[in-house]
């Protein structure tokens, strides 16, 4: 590279510098004018069909539904027979969680397991993500579908999805 063309190249980076920022100053002082104010944001929510209420509101309608929930476990638990096997049982497939993961093209270990903690199905995506790595299954994850549940534990997972 001569000189002529080395100087034609610093030329060329200095003149997309200056439209760049000139381009991000024009944009930034447009953007700078619209403000948008409380009334125009509940407006906007109301319009969209939310409802905005006060905080003073939500700590109410949340203080309603806590004794609710508060008097339904202290009614079954009454109801238990100790040692009553049967009962566990139920509970235990009544609170097993069940997820259809569908793996697609493109997907990373990382896509996946965040797809099953975000269901409940794993508790740490990073700790699952890094079991496939290990165990050198992040290279044999298999494009379907797939039934889980949140009782597997990550030897399971990992082999029905590869």
């Amino acid at each position: 590279m001569n000189r002529r063309s080395a100087q034609a190249f610093a030329l060329g980076l200095l003149l997309a510098a200056v439209f760049i920022w000139a381009g991000n100053s024009v944009i930034a002082e447009k953007e700078s004018g619209r403000k948008l104010t409380l009334s125009d944001a509940k407006r906007h929510l109301e319009d969209n069909g939310y409802h905005v209420i006060s905080s003073s509101e939500f700590s109410k309608l949340t203080a309603k539904e806590d004794p609710v929930k508060k008097e339904q476990p202290s009614a079954t638990a009454g109801t238990k027979a100790p040692g009553s096997t049967l009962q566990k049982e139920q509970e235990k497939a009544e609170s097993e969680k069940k997820f259809t993961l569908i793996i697609v093209s493109g997907m990373t270990p990382k896509d996946v397991a965040a797809m099953l903690q975000s269901n409940g199905i794993i508790a740490d995506a990073a700790a699952f993500e890094r079991y496939l790595i290990d165990n050198n299954f992040h290279t044999k994850i298999q494009i379907g579908s797939y039934v889980l549940t949140n009782s597997m534990d990550f030897n399971q997972i990992a082999k029905i999805i590869t």
